[in-house]
C-alpha cells in the first residue's frame, strides 16, 4: 500500500504542476493570441491554436484527475469497490477521447508539422489510446474482482 499511496502523492504533484502550467498557458499564449488575432494567421487554425492546445491539456488533466481520484478510492475503501473502478473508467474514456481529439487536430493541423513531427504526433496518440484501453481494462478487473470478493463474502 505503501506504493499506492507514493503514486497518489506523485499524481497530485503532476496535476497541480498541469494545473500551473495551463493557467500560464492560458495567460501567456491564450489571450495574447486572442488579443492580437492578426498575427497568428500563418496557422491553420488561427489565433485559436493555442486555445485549442491548451484545451486537450485541460482534458489530459481530467483524465489524470480521475485517475487520482481512483487510487484515493483504493486507498480509502480497498481495491475492490465501484468508486474506483468508476473513476478508472472514466478515466480511460478520457484517454481515448482526448487521443481522438488529437488525432483530429493533427489531421487539421497537418500542414504545420513536419514529417517526423506528423508521425511522432501519431505515435503518440496510439499510445494514449493504449493507455486509456488499459484504464478500461483495468476497471474491468477491478469490477470483476469486486463480484467475485462478493460472492466469496456471501459463501462464509
Amino acid at each position: 500500500m505503501k506504493k499506492v499511496k507514493l503514486l497518489y502523492r506523485l499524481l497530485i504533484f503532476i496535476n497541480l504542476a498541469t494545473f500551473v502550467l495551463i493557467v500560464t498557458q492560458i495567460f501567456g499564449l491564450v489571450i495574447p493570441d486572442i488579443v492580437n488575432s492578426s498575427q497568428t494567421k500563418n496557422h491553420v487554425l488561427g489565433a485559436f491554436n493555442n486555445l485549442i492546445l491548451t484545451g486537450l491539456l485541460s482534458v489530459i488533466l481530467m483524465g489524470s484527475f480521475k485517475i487520482q481520484q481512483g487510487i484515493k478510492h483504493i486507498i480509502k475503501d480497498g481495491f475492490f469497490n465501484r468508486i474506483s473502478e468508476l473513476k478508472f473508467r472514466k478515466a480511460g474514456l478520457i484517454f481515448v477521447g482526448f487521443a481522438l481529439l488529437r488525432t483530429a487536430y493533427i489531421i487539421l493541423a497537418r500542414n504545420e508539422f513536419k514529417l517526423n513531427e506528423l508521425i511522432n504526433s501519431f505515435i503518440m496518440a496510439f499510445l494514449v489510446v493504449l493507455v486509456g484501453m488499459g484504464l478500461l481494462i483495468f476497471s474491468d478487473f477491478i469490477k470483476n474482482g469486486g463480484v467475485i470478493k462478493e460472492e466469496n463474502d456471501l459463501t462464509i
